[in-house]
Parts: structure tokens; sequence; C-alpha cells
């Protein structure tokens, strides 16, 4: 999100709204610099005393018998709302945009402002709803609630898809999935960019030899791929290269994921610079197969040169080839497979590499997707 304002900011005067918890961290400067305006609320922090926690959940509990999904409630704040109605009667813009799902509940704070709206859907929140409820499935109680939030994410998306001028969609699938939702509402599909790096990494990488996945484990698809890659895909690998190893790098990983270190696997946590993972690894594996948007870590791994392995879900938006820019297989013992290919014979590692480089320059930089919102705002105020 802050790639993409960033380049908008330079082309376009942008005022920037953030809400954040405590634990996050502020507005990147640059970001802040070149905006015409930044202003921040805080969200109550993740670490809150045991009664506050009651309270925020009671309160989300009885507004999802009301149709509000349950992380939406989590993540409103009455502060925020008066901010946004002051600073769009201040500020006066043509448009305002919405960035994730979640943020649509500020909708009515526009009501009467003449913007015209748009609403960034990052990942479909109904489609990936009973991948982030399950942990609730324990019981009847826990049942009900999925089955509730689910249902409150069905209302709620296409409820918010009919009151804003334009939808955009990341990927092919999500457009499929929110335009069966809401067939009335106005979509368009702009794909994700990234920064493009100066220097690619070492397309082979270093000894001993190392898969690596990347993630914020917040998001629980992340977490699945991670397990799957050390519980079933690692140990096919292993197998036949017992000098490979696995390291898991990025923020917030659970209990879960820390429990599966073993010998030839490393979970890192948070680090400063995934850079240095990135130039050590043979091959970034993605095994994603489920939930919906983008996935960074693809175009980034793309962008570096690095031989990437992936499922088909891991790469959709992208428009690549398997043996051209990456390897892409379904199947546990296929990707293993692909990842044995690729160890055995670094050449083709470094030429799946110097393709993919080749093809992110082309066509993952920011200037067509910022162009793209040029556009669509230009056909929204005209």
């Amino acid at each position: 999100m802050g790639q993409l304002h960033l380049r908008l900011a330079d082309r376009l005067p942008v005022a920037l709204l953030y809400l954040r918890r405590p634990e996050e961290p502020p507005v990147d400067e640059a970001l802040r610099s070149r905006c015409s305006l930044v202003r921040e609320v805080m969200l109550s922090s993740n670490a809150e005393t045991r009664l506050r926690r009651r309270a925020r959940d009671l309160r989300a509990d009885l507004m999802l018998l009301r149709g509000v999904p349950l992380w939406v409630s989590y993540t409103w704040s009455a502060p925020y709302a008066k901010l946004l109605r002051e600073t769009v009667a201040e500020w006066r813009p043509d448009v305002v945009q919405i960035e994730y799902h979640i943020m649509g509940q500020y909708l009515p704070a526009l009501r009467d402002s003449g913007a015209r709206t748009v609403f960034r859907q990052h990942e479909p929140g109904a489609a990936t709803a009973l991948e982030r409820n399950s942990p609730l499935r324990t019981s009847r109680v826990g049942r009900l609630l999925s089955a509730l939030d689910s249902g409150a994410w069905r209302r709620y998306e296409a409820d918010l898809m009919r009151r804003v001028d334009s939808v955009v969609a990341l990927t092919p699938q999500d457009l499929a999935i929110m335009r069966n939702m809401e067939p009335t509402a106005s979509f368009v599909r702009i794909p994700l960019g990234v920064d493009l790096p100066q220097r690619p990494a070492d397309p082979v990488g270093g000894l001993p030899p190392q898969l690596l996945f990347i993630g914020n484990f917040v998001h629980p698809p992340n977490v699945a791929a991670a397990e799957r890659l050390a519980d079933r895909i690692f140990p096919l690998v292993r197998a036949s290269v017992p000098e490979t190893r696995l390291t898991i790098v990025g923020a917030n990983p659970p209990i879960s994921l820390r429990n599966r270190e073993a010998e030839g696997v490393m979970v890192t946590g948070e680090v400063p610079d995934v850079r240095p993972f990135v130039d050590a690894a043979a091959i970034v594996v993605v095994p994603i197969d489920r939930g919906g948007g983008m996935r960074v870590k693809i175009a980034e791994a793309l962008a570096a040169g690095k031989a990437v392995v992936a499922t088909p879900r891991a790469v959709d938006g992208f428009d690549v080839s398997s043996g051209q820019q990456l390897l892409v297989a379904q199947s546990d013992q296929d990707l293993a497979d692909a990842c044995l290919l690729l160890l055995r014979d670094p050449k083709l590692r470094a030429e799946l590499g110097t393709r993919a480089r080749a093809w992110a320059l082309e066509h993952l930089g920011w200037d067509e997707p910022a162009s793209a919102f040029e556009r669509l705002y230009a056909s929204l105020t005209s």
C-alpha cells in the first residue's frame, strides 16, 4: 500500500489517514514527506488488559449478530471516523480510496462529501473467512460463531461493493469471486507492483543449499504454507539431498511453527533485512493453497532474480509460465521434485532466475499500476 501511494503522491496531491496499533510502525518518513497531509489514529493495543479485551470481545459478538464481521468490529475506531469526517470536510478530496475491506466500515463518514469512492480489495474476506476462523471450530459455539462470521462477511462485502463507485481487484480469481458476489458493482483489475532492486540477488545461492519461505504469520495462509513446507515437502527434499536446509523468515511466527524447528529447519521470526536470506537461498518456495490476492513474496523473489517453486494459487495474478520464469506444481511430491531438480542443477537455477528478473523488470514496476489508478480517478471525476 505504501509503495503505491508513494508513487501516487509524486503525481497527485494525496492525503493519508492511517489507523495503527501502538506496536505497529508509524507512517514511513519517505511517504510522510511526499503526501500533502498525513494523520494517524491509534487503535487499542493487542496487549490490552483482560477486562478491556473481554469488553471488546463482547462488543464484537453483539455486532456479529447485527451482521458485522468480527475482524471489522475489532478495527472500529470512533476517533478515526471523526477524523475522517473532519479531514474530508477540510480537504475536500475528489476521490477517497479505501484500502482493504475492513476499512469499508468507515464509508458512512464520507456521506455528503461529494467525493467519488474507490475500494481496493487486497483479498476477498468472504472467501477466506472460514480459513481465518478455523480456530473457532473446536466447539459447537465456535462453529456457530464461524458460520455467523462467514455469513456476515458475504453481506458486508456485497454491501460495500454496491456503495462505492469502483472496486479494484488484484487477480483474475479475486475478480471472479467478487463479480459472483455482487454483479452490479463496477470492477477494474489493477495488479500490484513492486520496488525493483537495482541489482539481482545471487541466482544460485550459498552452501549448504537452502530453501526459503518468507511471510508475515499474522496471515493464516502463510502459517499453513510454512507448516506444509516444513512437515511434508522439506522431508521429501532432504531424503534425497540431506545437506539441504529450510529457513522460514517473517514476523509473528506462532508457537506451532516454532515447534517445527528441527535439524535443518530454522524459524527466524522478524528480521531487520530479508535480503541476506534471499541472497543465500537456493530456491524460494511458496506452497500457498488458500487465501486470495497477489503474493508480494512472489513478486519480490522474481524481481530479485531467484529460482522460485510455487503453487498455482501462489502465482495468481502474475502472467508467468512454469519453466520460463519459475516452476509451478501442486502436490507435495511435485513441489519436492521441482525443488530437487533445481538443487541438482545450479545452472538451471541461474537461468530461471535470470529470466524471472528480466520479466519482473518489464512487468512488475509501479509505473503502470500508478498510471492505471490515475486513469481510474480521471474516469470517475470527469
